[in-house]
Parts: C-alpha cells; sequence; structure tokens
C-alpha cells in the first residue's frame, strides 16, 4: 500500500506509541503563549492530541483541526479516557474553513513544512490569517534539515522499532530514508516503510511519501507579510529572545 504525505494508517495508528505523545520543550511555550492573548485557540495539525488535550486539562480554550481521521479517532478515544470533550476538525491546513476565528493558531513539530507544494504553504498561512481575530497572533515551528547544507544525497537509511501494537500485538518496524533533496528548491522527498509482523509473518506494510520544504529567514518573513502578517519576531529555543545561528529551534510569531 502506497500513501502520499498523510498520516493515516499504521503511521498514524502507531504515532503516540513510537513518542509522539510525549511533550517536549515546546508545550510551556505554547501554554504561555496562548494565556498572554487571553482567549480561544487553534491547535492547527492537532494529530492525536499530544498538545491539545494537556491544555484543555489545563483549562485552556483550545480546539483542533486534523487532515488524518486516523489521527483525530486517536484524539477522540484519548480524550474519552481522560473525559474530555475536544472540538475537533478534519480539514487540511491550506483548505482550512471553520466557523469560529482565534486568538491563538499555533502548529507544532515542523508540520508547516510538510505542505511540499510553495503556494500551498503560502495559502495556509493566509487561512491562518483569515481564521485569526483582529490582533490575533499565528505561532509555528521551522527547522532546517541536513540536506539544506549536504551537496549530495545521503540516503540516511534510519530503523525505528520494533514497537509491540497494543490491539493485537503485532510488532511495528519503521523503515525510513531521503529518496530525494533539491537544495535549489529547498525540497527533499522523505520514504518510510511500515511493516506489521506477528508470529514471524508480515500482516501489514505501508510505503509512505513525504515531503518536507524548509524556509530561510528573510524568506519567511516575506511571505507572512505576503499573507497580510505583522509585528513577525523569530523565537529562539522556545523563549522570547530573538533567534540567532546558534538556536537549536525556532518559532515564528506574527499578529494580525
Amino acid at each position: 500500500m502506497n500513501l502520499s504525505e498523510s498520516y493515516d494508517g499504521i503511521a498514524a495508528e502507531m504515532w503516540d506509541y513510537m513518542g509522539g505523545d510525549t511533550p517536549g520543550a515546546d508545550f510551556d511555550f505554547y501554554a504561555r503563549k496562548i494565556k498572554e492573548v487571553s482567549g480561544k485557540a487553534l491547535d492547527l495539525t492537532c494529530g492525536s492530541g499530544k498538545h491539545l488535550l494537556r491544555y484543555l486539562k489545563m483549562g485552556l480554550d483550545v480546539e483542533g483541526v486534523d487532515a488524518s481521521e486516523t489521527m483525530l479517532a486517536t484524539c477522540r478515544r484519548k480524550a474519552e479516557e481522560q473525559g474530555l470533550k475536544p472540538v475537533l476538525y478534519q480539514q487540511s491546513m491550506q483548505r482550512m474553513d471553520l466557523p469560529c476565528k482565534y486568538q491563538t493558531i499555533f502548529l507544532t513539530a515542523g508540520s508547516f513544512q510538510l505542505l511540499g507544494d510553495r503556494d500551498e504553504a503560502l495559502e495556509t498561512l493566509r487561512r491562518c490569517y483569515a481564521h485569526l481575530l483582529p490582533g490575533g497572533q499565528l505561532l509555528f515551528e521551522t527547522f532546517l534539515p541536513d540536506e539544506a547544507f549536504k551537496t549530495e544525497i545521503d540516503p540516511n537509511v534510519t530503523l525505528w522499532g520494533p514497537t509491540i501494537r497494543t490491539r493485537d500485538g503485532a510488532a511495528i518496524t519503521t523503515h525510513l530514508w531521503t529518496e530525494t533533496a533539491d537544495r535549489f528548491e529547498q525540497l527533499k522527498t522523505e520514504k518510510r516503510r511500515y511493516e506489521a509482523t506477528l508470529d514471524g509473518h508480515i500482516i501489514e506494510s505501508e510505503l509512505h511519501t513525504m515531503s518536507l520544504r524548509w524556509y530561510f529567514k528573510y524568506e519567511m518573513s516575506m511571505m507572512l507579510e505576503q499573507a497580510g502578517f505583522h509585528d513577525i519576531f523569530i523565537h529562539g529555543d522556545y523563549k522570547d529572545l530573538e533567534a540567532t545561528a546558534e538556536s537549536s529551534e525556532t518559532v515564528y510569531s506574527a499578529r494580525k
């Protein structure tokens, strides 16, 4: 089975088991930023609810949207187990059309860069702008992959797992490698093969194709301005200090 740019199937099902439910250094940063503007927030590409559910338990007013119904189903199941009732929408970020507007929209884990098409990336920024209240803020992370600096393609084959799937005891193994990397277009294509093995036999196999586009400082700022944003700031390492070349993580913030 081949899936393109999707977190459905085994990939979505195994996300939590492979560490996708573990809060990172970004958790406190986004919580603090949501509180600073005081209002409803949107977790864009909320996935299985790693941030969303924890923020709801903190008393924050946060809704979620994701393109993957499998991920949203996992989020609903986890919410029910915790006695939570999140408002969730199944939509892609570049086609987002929701019934309300927000004070904060945030994207975590570099999800914005999964938009391999530049026009769709700009359209996503425009959709975010349209879904913000006046004075509302957009927050999202970007990063530069190793391929941004290499002159030759390195397959960099990586193996994850096996991880045991609780519903049937199958062992899930993930193979990850870079297929193409275009430094001129700032675009790489990544392949992930998921294999589920039970009693020594492969019972499921999926091949996913993921595109990732990277952006540089001034390029990203100009795109935000083109979408209508102002007061653009680049945070370094989830702090209120401006990012530098030494920053491990960068987060863009912009106002409507």
